[in-house]
């Protein structure tokens, strides 16, 4: 059953609102690596072992940035990432509310733009056109 346009208005406001909440955040994916340190005489390293490492990596033109999150600021960037994923979620959620209401819309019935000196007939802007 189709929900109604009245119902489908008031969703996407509550959406919108709940879109208007979320002000940090960052396009990414936490990553926890295992490399090795700096000193010389670790046994961890020495054994193959290596260090567990936390980072963020973000693609940005083309090319994947590791940024060092590490364990002091790791509930952070966990924060900033699923506030990312949670606006990405509302976003497309809102944009198939959107596209259910334009779905409604009568293609045959004449809008303003028509009153106002557009072409008559089927409704699209002529190729050459403003």
């Amino acid at each position: 059953m189709e929900e109604s346009e009245a119902r489908l208005r008031i969703k996407r406001r509550l959406l919108l609102e709940r879109l208007g909440e979320i002000h940090d955040f960052v396009r990414g994916s936490l990553v926890l690596m295992k490399r090795p340190c700096m000193q010389a005489r670790c046994r961890k390293c020495a054994s193959g072992e290596r260090h567990p490492t936390w980072v963020l990596t973000v693609a940005q033109e083309g090319k994947t940035r590791t940024v060092y999150v590490g364990q002091g600021r790791l509930a952070e960037a966990r924060r900033l990432v699923g506030n990312y994923r949670r606006a990405k979620a509302l976003i497309e959620e809102v944009s198939r509310i959107n596209l259910a209401l334009f779905r409604r819309k009568d293609p045959l019935r004449k809008g303003p733009e028509h009153e106002q000196g557009g072409q008559a007939g089927c409704g699209t802007p002529h190729p050459s056109g403003p």
